[in-house]
């Protein structure tokens, strides 16, 4: 299994837009095959900072996900986001 971290730390003007589109994402990615989980957590000590806790079956689910056109759209977008680029962690665990 492999679990990725990724935190987001957004401008408060954005943080509409940033829900909006990690809310369809989110939805979108729970069905895609290999995905054991995928939620967004907001800090509460630190407003407008988010966490993104996806765990995956395998490598292979993963570079499945990071082709789906929602995932690319918001990508793209992450920069106009935020207020410092993301920071992204991965974790592997079993075989």
């Amino acid at each position: 299994m492999k679990v990725i971290n990724a935190s987001f730390f957004i401008k408060g003007n954005q943080r509409e837009n940033f829900l909006s589109d990690t809310k369809e994402l989110i939805s979108e990615t729970r069905k895609e095959e290999g995905c054991l989980a995928y939620n967004l957590y907001e800090s509460l000590e630190e407003r407008n900072t988010f966490i993104m806790v996806e765990n995956w079956k395998d490598q292979f689910a993963i570079d499945i996900h990071n082709q789906n056109p929602l995932l690319q759209n918001f990508i793209s977008k992450v920069a106009d986001y935020s207020i410092k680029a993301p920071d992204l962690k991965i974790f592997e665990f079993g075989g």
